[in-house]
């Protein structure tokens, strides 16, 4: 089956997913994942076409490319689209080489378990919002002058379920709270401390209690987030006698601004199958 290539914010850039389909293909890897914020704005033609662009370019390099929602990813459309198009192994299928792993999904990959939580907070929800409506004011002043365009505004650069509430993620963890091998979300755990963290902001902590509350009930071997743009790695307790390893992805290049970024940093080959001792480095696994 192949290893999979772990990958940060994607942000709909053609050219970065085009050079990561090509990564996967020369590190090994038959499947790529990225953990959100990977481009799924297909209420826009310029969507559309980038779904169209990897899911070819996929098919052309022998991989299927995977994701998990971000905040800035329109997941209630992908779920209005794809909801009653699942594989064999419970994913979404937005097209036959792209593929989407809703809140809460879990899988097997070489028997290595897999669980999937997205979603985070924009911390540029208020610039955001205050666009919508500059667009809509530039649509009702077009209308007003006969055009019969009616473009789509409000929704269209922010999405009210960019973040699970309590009530829906305690539902997921609900229905299935075993462990799992494998971790893959878009914000950080709350324990983890970057020093680089431009997310460390108190609207930004319900959302990452929220992820702890997964690595606390799920404990992973390793847990893949994006959403920082930011490259480290930490390793936090995440219950009696267990560690997480969280790797922190960096993003495509032009979001991540971090002085010592490289393009590599926003990728990560993950092995399979994936053990808890090889998920950490041989002295932590050993003390």
């Amino acid at each position: 089956m192949g290893n999979v290539l772990i990958v940060g914010d994607l942000h709909g850039n053609t050219a970065h997913a085009l050079t990561v389909v090509r990564m996967a293909v020369e590190l090994g890897c038959s499947k790529v994942f990225g953990v959100g914020d990977f481009g799924a704005w297909e209420h826009m033609p310029s969507g559309r076409r980038y779904f169209d662009v990897v899911n070819k370019a996929a098919k052309r390099a022998g991989v299927t490319v995977y994701f998990l929602d971000g905040n800035h990813d329109k997941s209630s459309l992908v779920l209005e689209l794809y909801g009653d198009r699942r594989d064999e192994d419970g994913f979404l299928v937005c097209r036959k080489h792209v593929r989407y792993a809703p809140r809460g999904h879990r899988w097997v990959w070489e028997d290595t378990v897999f669980a999937a939580f997205g979603g985070a907070r924009s911390t540029d929800k208020g610039w955001r919002l205050a666009r919508e409506g500059r667009k809509e004011e530039q649509a009702a002043k077009r209308r007003a002058y006969g055009s019969s365009r009616r473009p789509l505004t409000a929704g269209s650069l922010w999405f009210p379920e960019e973040e699970m509430t309590d009530d829906e993620l305690e539902s997921l963890l609900a229905e299935h709270d075993s462990t799992v091998d494998v971790l893959l979300t878009h914000d950080k755990p709350r324990a983890t401390q970057p020093k680089f963290n431009r997310k460390n902001k108190p609207e930004c902590f319900p959302n990452q209690d929220r992820i702890q509350r997964v690595v606390e009930r799920l404990r992973p071997a390793v847990l893949f987030h994006g959403h920082l743009h930011y490259r480290y790695t930490e390793i936090i307790p995440a219950g009696p006698e267990q560690l997480t390893r969280v790797e922190g992805l960096a993003a495509d290049p032009e979001a991540s601004r971090h002085p010592a970024y490289t393009p590599d940093d926003s990728w990560s080959v993950l092995r399979l199958p994936h053990t808890a001792a090889a998920a950490l480095p041989e002295s932590a696994a050993a003390g």
